[in-house]
């Protein structure tokens, strides 16, 4: 019985020791490179490298920004990586980066206190915020006296913009007039005879007279239609498509007068 005790003892301790030396070698293997300390070694080759020097960040302003993405190039790894490895790894990202680092110069300095080259790097590289980000950067451009930099959103905002409607914007030239005929970019307000104008409606109703009489005349009898991305459309033959900017246009009397009278006009030929 002693015998038993002792030797139950002893496979307990050999247990314990095993377990301890396996924690101890488990320990030892998960040991990581710590990328915090690693940034705060590597930040200003990382500048360097990012070609961002010309942005004159404060170093704890720059170390903000690029935290998180210097993080994951680095990854967990148990030996020290080189600066060019990770520059690499970051540059590798390309504009997904700049728009990153873009939207944090956003979050860190207000537009008014940004310098000349810190705005044109927010402007120039955007990118999918210039949805809800158009306006301000507008304004800003506007009172910095850049009209290149206007220019380069417009292009941005009538190439890629899910807000790009079918009206340009007779004040500031982005096709931004939303449903309301406000501008979503300048806030100017279009009247409705100002967007008929713009869409060259009656001429496009005119060419429907021919190619389409059925439509046309419950336009006509109707007295309003739809505008959107396919042009006039027949309240009945609307479809409205997901985030697609259109407007509801009502024709003045004298507008519905002229339309009767070509209509009459095609139907005695």
């Amino acid at each position: 019985m002693t015998f038993k005790v002792a030797r139950k003892k002893r496979e307990e301790e050999e247990e314990e020791s095993s377990g301890e030396e396996a924690g101890a070698k488990k320990s030892k293997k998960e040991k990581y490179v710590d990328p915090e300390k690693l940034l705060e070694e590597y930040l200003e080759e990382v500048k360097l490298g990012l070609n961002l020097s010309y942005l004159n960040l404060d170093r704890d302003v720059f170390r903000d920004i690029i935290k998180e993405p210097f993080i994951a190039a680095v990854g967990q790894v148990k030996t020290k990586p080189k600066v060019r490895t990770i520059v690499n790894r970051l540059n590798a990202s390309g504009d997904a980066l700049l728009e990153y680092i873009a939207a944090k110069l956003l979050q860190t300095i207000s537009l008014s206190k940004m310098s000349d080259e810190q705005f044109e790097f927010v402007v120039y590289h955007v990118g999918k915020l210039v949805n809800e980000l158009a306006a301000t950067l507008y304004a800003e451009a506007k009172r910095r006296n850049r009209p290149d930099l206007i220019d380069f959103m417009r292009s941005l905002w009538n190439q890629s913009s899910s807000l790009r409607s079918p009206v340009t914007c007779p004040k500031c030239g982005f096709r931004a007039i939303m449903p309301d005929l406000s501008c979503k970019v300048c806030g100017y307000v279009m009247q409705m005879r100002e967007l008929k104008d713009n869409l060259h409606l009656m001429e496009q109703l005119k060419d429907m007279a021919s190619t389409n009489p059925e439509e046309f005349k419950e336009i006509v009898s109707s007295g309003y239609l739809f505008y959107g991305s396919l042009g006039p459309s027949a309240p009945s033959r609307f479809k409205a498509e997901s985030g697609g900017i259109y407007y509801e246009v009502i024709l003045t009397a004298q507008e519905k007068d002229q339309l009767r009278k070509l209509y009459s006009s095609l139907q005695q030929r």
